[in-house]
């Protein structure tokens, strides 16, 4: 069973895949990332880069639900949000998340902690995502793999789910594998940063 902290969903089902290099139970982004991780990703948080990728995730949500892998402090989410688009998290720090809880309109994100590569959560979801480098986070490809078979065990038919990733060397994708374990596609030759499927 779950458990709650505050207002947050804590969930002990699953491994933690992304063990290398890990300072805390908070991941990666413990109590000493989260206390700055906004100000040192300044740039990521410009309108001009958020208003597009919060066009397309909403765009693809339509009249359901959003789930974002990697929540962190709401950059995406929250503003996500606030066009109505009813949003979820799965996150491992409790630290980033307690900085998304204290921005106008946090309380309006669900959030569940545990690993977003095999974490699940209640609901079926129109549009799973993940954003920025996120998915870097999972350091080998069985554990990349593992992400996307959870986003896709998420999505209502005819859903979507989106990732970005700075990845520039992807190879080809498999029948019954994601076209690229670190979120990109190829296309001659060339990596695309940002992808969407569909789940007929």
């Amino acid at each position: 069973m779950p458990e709650r902290c505050g207002e947050i969903r804590v969930r002990r089902r699953g491994g933690r895949r992304y063990r290398p290099g890990m300072l805390d139970a908070d991941g990666y982004f413990g109590e000493g990332v989260a206390a700055d991780y906004d100000a040192s990703s300044a740039d990521m948080f410009r309108p001009e880069v958020v208003g597009p990728a919060v066009d397309l995730l909403a765009e693809l949500a339509g009249d359901g639900a959003a789930l974002e892998l990697g929540v962190g402090t709401g950059r995406i989410a929250l503003p996500l949000a606030g066009r109505g688009v009813p949003v979820h998290g799965i996150d491992m720090s409790r630290a980033m998340v307690r900085r998304l809880r204290a921005k106008p309109g946090g309380d309006a994100v669900g959030v569940t902690i545990g690993d977003f590569a095999t974490t699940r959560v209640d609901g079926e979801f129109a549009v799973v995502y993940l954003v920025y480098n996120t998915i870097n986070n999972l350091t080998t490809q069985d554990a990349q793999v593992d992400c996307f078979r959870n986003a896709a065990a998420h999505l209502r038919p005819a859903a979507a789910s989106s990732s970005r990733s700075g990845c520039r060397t992807c190879a080809g994708s498999r029948p019954g594998r994601p076209r690229c374990p670190s979120g990109s596609a190829r296309r001659g030759g060339r990596s695309t940063p940002t992808t969407s499927s569909r789940r007929r």
